[in-house]
């Protein structure tokens, strides 16, 4: 066989191999939206049986617990945490046991300190007086 032929064969090959391939991406995308468009008419055929567990406190109050959350996510990230004027850094790797003087039923403000080009340089909780 002359090595024409060869490359012709080959190129062929390519050819069938490459449009087989398009046409499969092409059918499991169809699938994909026909299963997509099935879980929507039967999440909304449940006429709001469904609810959410997920709660969420207003952003511009944390309660205790979430503070604590942030101050622990924030250690290593070089931006510091102060919490009623107190900065803290905690590493759970270093002392397991640390502790932050945090009211969990309280509730605080956060102040998020950035600069101008609006990079986070600080964060504050301030606790906030309890309404009763």
């Amino acid at each position: 066989m002359s090595r024409n032929t060869q490359h012709l064969m080959l190129f062929c090959t390519a050819v069938v191999l490459f449009v087989t391939a398009c046409l499969y991406g092409q059918q499991n995308v169809k699938i994909l939206s026909a299963a997509l468009n099935d879980r929507v008419q039967t999440t909304a055929g449940m006429e709001g049986r469904l609810t959410t567990t997920l709660r969420t406190t207003n952003p511009y109050q944390y309660n205790g617990a979430e503070v604590l959350h942030t101050v622990r996510q924030m250690t290593g990230t070089g931006i510091p945490v102060e919490v009623d004027g107190t900065s803290y850094v905690i590493d759970p790797l270093v002392s397991k046991t640390a502790t932050i003087p945090v009211q969990l039923d309280a509730t605080y403000r956060p102040e998020f300190i950035r600069n101008e080009t609006g990079e986070l340089l600080k964060i504050v909780f301030w606790k906030e007086a309890s309404v009763n």
